[in-house]
């Protein structure tokens, strides 16, 4: 490999593909509702028990011994966990094909509270890197996420189990597209030049939907590790899907290696090291509750039992009237490139609607009014919940305020040791923070045959004075989007609420309705120009 002058030889090894860390900067945005220290770049590491571990969940047996490497990462400079990655040939009837297993661990707190996220990847594939199969397992409330799947008649075959419930799903899968680690392999397989623009699909781990993925080569740069510095090719990645971006700069040595990575979602950055530095214990922990929650100058009184409110927002490197969702109850009015002014309404439904806001939201889909793995409306125990809860009563505004209630007098336990429960979980447990109450609620409202969804944004939390990322419910009663809060448990909202997106939470997508989050945490800024 070519040396510049402050750069050591790493060691003749083959690439071994990275697990991919997008699906936990994902994972962060869920988790928030709820740096550049370096790293020595690690050998590759042979391990038997994992190459046996693996080949029995396998239908095909081992061919060589494993190759493995092992990432940290950390938020804002705080170390924060760490990603494996093992590749092994394995043999089926005389065919060679390529398995790969991914793991990645976050430990992090939420308000003072542990909390941890966890995912395992796996998929078969041929040298080639067309997908044959497919399993991950997310770790985010009391019971894991599991998928598997598998590729057959130009689909990619779908089954995700969460909290009991199966889901079986297909999506359209070109000859072309690639799995799980899809710009680990594009590089191994062909390293970039500087200047190099590439372009190609690759299945993404959280919402096992298909990518855009764009990569970009820039020109060799001496980067900061933890061990050293070193020349390194700095490449900007691009993944859309669903209608939104997450970027991340990738640093990759001259046989595609790479060996840092930077998202600006969160200031996650991660550096290729050591078995043994990935695994050591963290002196401190980030805590992602104080850093998702935009300060403000001075506090706000009676936040939530206001009726009206004007806000500036700004939004460093992006365009806020681009990021927060105008309709009923919130108008938002492009003021520049990067600020916007944001006018909030508190609705009832014996109100009017706002002025320039007569129109009637868009009428609820299926998804929003029958169950799925996260809001299971079916459930026996959430049934009898919500009969319990609002009893004979037929008017549908009182039902949802009495739902709204019983969440918020029987979930006591403002729990933030859970990431994202689903809402049979909730219902089990009676314990979560504020996801949690907005999943539960949202069930409940289902169960009594009101759509129902989740909404997203941001609310004004007193004790942080500022505004903290939060989820809270709408409900569609008389042609009108209605927003609950069962965290506070007022019969409505107050004008403090800032949505950012909404979501019915269905299928594999679940999880990336978070990424409008992405867009602001840790880039705004909110003044308060009218409260009432």
């Amino acid at each position: 490999m070519h040396r510049s002058p402050r750069c050591k030889d790493f060691g003749n090894r083959r690439q071994t593909p990275d697990a991919i860390p997008r699906c936990l900067a994902i994972a962060l945005l869920a988790a928030a509702g709820c740096s550049q220290n370096a790293a020595q770049p690690g050998a590759v590491e042979r391990n038997a028990e994992d190459q046996s571990a693996a080949a029995s969940k396998s239908a095909v047996n081992p061919a060589t011994a494993a190759k493995q490497t092992w990432d940290v990462y950390y938020i804002q400079g705080v170390r924060a966990g760490y990603g494996r990655m093992t590749e092994r040939e394995v043999d089926d009837e005389g065919r060679k094909l390529l398995q790969f297993e991914g793991e990645q661990k976050l430990s992090i707190q939420r308000f003072g509270e542990a909390t941890e996220v966890g995912f395992e990847i796996t998929s078969l594939e041929t040298p080639e890197g067309k997908l044959l199969s497919l399993s991950s397992k997310r770790e985010m409330g009391p019971q894991p996420t599991t998928v598997s799947g598998w590729v057959q008649d130009d689909k990619l075959h779908l089954s995700t189990t969460t909290a009991g419930k199966t889901v079986e799903s297909q999506i359209d899968w070109p000859a072309e597209a690639r799995g799980y680690f899809a710009i680990e392999q594009e590089l191994a397989r062909k390293p970039m030049q500087p200047g190099e623009h590439r372009t190609f699909e690759g299945l993404e781990p959280i919402a096992n939907t298909l990518g855009q993925i764009d990569l970009l080569a820039a020109d060799y740069e001496v980067t900061d590790l933890l061990a050293g510095s070193y020349e390194l090719l700095r490449i900007e990645s691009t993944v859309e899907q669903l209608g939104e971006k997450l970027q991340e700069t990738l640093w990759a040595d001259r046989s595609g290696a790479v060996l840092k990575g930077h998202f600006p979602v969160m200031q996650i950055s991660r550096y290729r090291t050591t078995k043994s530095v990935a695994l050591a214990e963290p002196k401190e922990m980030f805590d992602l509750g104080d850093a998702s929650t935009v300060k403000l100058a001075k506090p706000l009184k009676n936040a939530h039992e206001s009726k009206h409110a004007v806000y500036r927002v700004e939004l460093s490197g992006g365009d806020p009237a681009a990021v927060f969702v105008a309709g009923p109850g919130q108008q938002v009015k492009s003021t520049g490139p990067n600020s916007a002014e944001i006018t909030v309404d508190a609705l009832r439904p014996d109100a009017p609607s706002p002025e320039g806001q007569e129109e009637l939201a868009a009428p609820p889909t299926a998804a929003e009014r029958q169950p799925n793995s996260f809001i299971q409306s079916d459930d026996p125990a959430i049934v009898a919940m919500a009969e319990k809860a609002a009893g004979d009563e037929q008017d549908p505004w009182k039902v949802a305020v009495s739902l709204e209630s019983y969440v918020h007098r029987n979930l006591a336990a403002k729990n933030y040791s859970t990431a994202f429960a689903t809402a049979s979980e909730v219902a089990q447990s009676m314990e979560g923070d504020r996801t949690e109450h907005a999943v539960l609620l949202a069930a409940l409202a289902r169960a009594r045959q009101l759509p129902a969804r989740v909404a997203i944004g941001l609310v004004y939390a007193a004790k942080e004075q500022g505004f903290a990322f939060h989820l809270w419910t709408e409900v569609y009663i008389n042609g009108r989007w209605l927003p609950l809060d069962a965290t506070l448990g007022r019969g409505g909202i107050g004008a403090d609420h800032l949505k950012l997106a909404d979501s019915s939470l269905e299928g594999q997508a679940a999880y990336a309705s978070f990424l409008p989050v992405a867009q602001v945490l840790g880039r705004l800024k909110i003044d308060v120009l009218e409260m009432e």
